[in-house]
């Protein structure tokens, strides 16, 4: 896993033991699932260590929820045990010292294999709430560079989709890794939607127009014969078609191109992208380039495409924004206008469709995408023929002199390594679903990271989104709103109950919780349901976990007075109650309270109205109960009773 703050965890079961890197000491595993990626299901036992970094001298209370055993160790001293179900006992009070201790906590799980457990802490400036990810620290040794290598070979094993061709001798059945179901986008209307010089370079040399790409060169450039089967596979892409063909945009008017550069700005396309009229790609970031998208595309296919551009690859990374019809087109307008193609000549010579289908067949491109022909019978080595052959000798890992007849996948020299590591621990973590871990990949993959910041890293899109805010100069007081930050995500899993977090990230919530925000959390729909889970999962959390609540009316009507701006904290400035709006959010917004009891869990919202700035750096959220201590007397001033009454408060509120 990646991150700032991090543990190495090693896990044992039986004889076989493995090793991660972990942001938190927490696990949520259930009977008849895989503890880590490279063990099978079963009891298990797992030890997280680390260093604990301290800004200043606490006394600090520890406790644990879950269940199973677990002790917690700090400067080798035993701080904490706890058997069966975690979390009736408290540790005594420890004085630490700011600086680094070392830390260990040890769990075991229960005897069928299931596990829960979360660490706890508390002092006299702060309620019970989880350790944050922030305090932790890893030193690296051998052994666990050696499994986060084995794990990079395995996620490229299974995201460059080799056993699609590689297929196993039998169907395994289980839970698969998360990525081995996932497919490659369908051609079958690539001719809808693609020109065919495009898909010429494309098929010749996929990673000049995208680096970093999974496809790999199934033609070995080098051969004089290649150039015409790269047109003769070309031309039968594009006789795939649905329907009439695309109806052509009309040409686009300055205003549209000026009209989709804001919307490229505004929704933040630079953190995922380089813009259109940059040649040279982002080695740096890693960002996709769209120089070539006036090449790639027919006329009106761009804007088609931007309309769900999960339609035809629901695992790609490009997600759905549900675009308005005048957004795709103006985005459309300005991607083709400033598109700076780098495609060399196109080959000489004419394409055979007809041949062009033997050829898709014979390589199997149906293989991983659906609907392209296929041959009868399938001529690439078994999954377990390979794993058992040294891929350092031969095929598509090897050397070039190596290689053979394989395809060239578009590896790195780290890539390489990895993969050649993986492939010998066998097949058997394909089969297993590592959901907190699958979850951790996406995060990544998916780019998360590009618009949200989590932990000490900042999200990528503070760093590029400069870049083009030109593009919104002709708007005025395009840059006076509301402030603008995006969700912090350090306690995503922890924050938000798992259904919601499943339903906007399926693009399915009725209402959008932050409409002041020019950018838009866009549609992931394939990967909602694992993502949610498996966020919550990485917090030790259930992600079914039901939520049972019974409101006391005097709690209700103290609350209310509470978030009052005459007789409580203001609240209402910021935050509107149902159709009434905040009464003075100039600056800053606040979500609409009748909106926290379907999104947010109660355990995040005490530590929110603890301490707002510890769980997002640059809040604007007030500090109102230092050290646990109102300034309001109701109810004698606790702070923690005040913040349980506005709970019941938002708690009665109804959509």
């Amino acid at each position: 896993m990646h991150g700032s703050a991090q543990l190495t965890s090693v896990f044992r079961s039986g004889e076989k033991s493995d090793r991660r890197i972990d942001r938190l000491p927490a696990l949520f595993v259930e009977k008849g699932e895989v503890p880590s990626a490279l063990l099978p299901a079963g009891p298990f036992e797992t030890t997280w260590t680390g260093i604990l970094k301290l800004s200043k001298r606490q006394r600090l209370i520890f406790s644990f929820e879950g269940e199973g055993e677990a002790i917690l160790t700090i400067d080798g001293k035993e701080i904490l045990s706890e058997k069966g179900k975690l979390g009736t006992a408290r540790s005594a009070q420890t004085r630490i010292n700011p600086g680094d201790h070392e830390f260990s906590l040890q769990y075991k799980s229960s005897a069928d294999g299931s596990a829960r457990i979360r660490l706890f802490w508390e002092e006299t400036s702060f309620p019970r709430q989880s350790v944050p990810p922030t305090v932790f620290a890893r030193t690296d040794d051998a052994e666990t560079t050696a499994s986060i290598e084995l794990r990079r070979g395995r996620e490229l094993f299974a995201t460059s989709h080799c056993s699609k061709c590689h297929q196993p001798e039998q169907l395994a059945g289980g839970d698969p890794m998360q990525e081995m179901l996932e497919i490659a986008p369908l051609l079958i209307n690539a001719g809808n939607r693609l020109n065919e010089t495009w898909i010429r370079q494309w098929l010749t040399a996929p990673e000049s127009l995208r680096p970093g790409t999974t496809m790999p060169s199934i033609f070995d450039r080098t051969k004089p014969e290649t150039a015409q089967k790269v047109a003769d596979l070309a031309a039968f892409l594009a006789t795939m078609k649905i329907g009439d063909a695309t109806a052509a945009s009309a040409s686009s008017t300055e205003a549209q191109i000026l009209a989709g550069g804001a919307h490229f700005h505004q929704l933040g396309c630079a953190a995922c992208h380089s813009k259109p009229d940059q040649s040279e790609p982002d080695s740096e970031h890693h960002r996709i380039p769209l120089n070539n998208v006036a090449a790639k595309f027919q006329p009106g296919a761009l804007a088609e495409f931007l309309k769900d551009p999960s339609a035809y690859a629901p695992h790609r990374g490009m997600p759905n924004f549900q675009l308005s019809d005048e957004e795709r087109s103006t985005l459309s307008a300005y991607l083709t206008a400033k598109s700076k193609p780098t495609i060399p000549s196109p080959v000489e010579g004419k394409g055979d469709a007809a041949r062009g289908a033997e050829l898709a067949k014979a390589n199997h491109c149906g293989s991983c995408h659906a609907g392209l022909p296929m041959p009868e019978k399938l001529t690439a080595a078994s999954l377990e023929k390979i794993f058992a052959a040294d891929w350092a000798a031969k095929g598509c890992v090897a050397a070039p002199e190596k290689r053979g007849a394989a395809p060239v996948l578009h590896l790195t020299e780290a890539d390489k390594t990895a993969l050649i590591a993986f492939s010998k621990i066998g097949t058997s973590s394909l089969a297993h679903n590592d959901k907190a871990e699958a979850a951790e990949r996406k995060f990544h993959s998916l780019r998360c990271d590009a618009c949200h910041s989590r932990d000490a890293s900042p999200a990528l899109l503070d760093l590029t989104h400069s870049e083009t805010k030109s593009l919104t100069a002709h708007i005025a007081g395009a840059n006076e709103k509301l402030d603008q930050s995006r969700p912090h995500f350090t306690f995503i899993g922890e924050m938000l109950q798992a259904t919601f977090t499943q339903s906007i990230i399926a693009g399915t919530v009725s209402t959008k919780p932050r409409p002041w925000l020019e950018m838009r959390m866009p549609a992931f729909s394939a990967h909602a349901n694992s993502l949610a889970e498996g966020f919550a999962r990485l917090h030790g959390i259930d992600p079914k976990e039901k939520f049972s609540f019974t409101l006391d009316p005097s709690k209700v009507a103290i609350g209310a007075d509470l978030v009052s701006a005459d007789r409580g904290f203001g609240c209402t400035t910021c935050h509107g109650v149902g159709d009434i709006k905040p009464t003075a959010a100039f600056e800053v917004q606040g979500l609409n309270f009748t909106l926290a009891n379907q999104r947010i869990r109660q355990e995040w919202f005490s530590r929110w109205m603890d301490n707002p700035v510890s769980v997002t750096p640059n809040t604007k959220m007030p500090l109102y109960a230092p050290n646990g201590q109102s300034p309001n007397p109701a109810l004698g001033g606790k702070a923690a009773d005040q913040f349980d009454a506005i709970w019941h408060y938002l708690q009665s509120l109804k959509k």
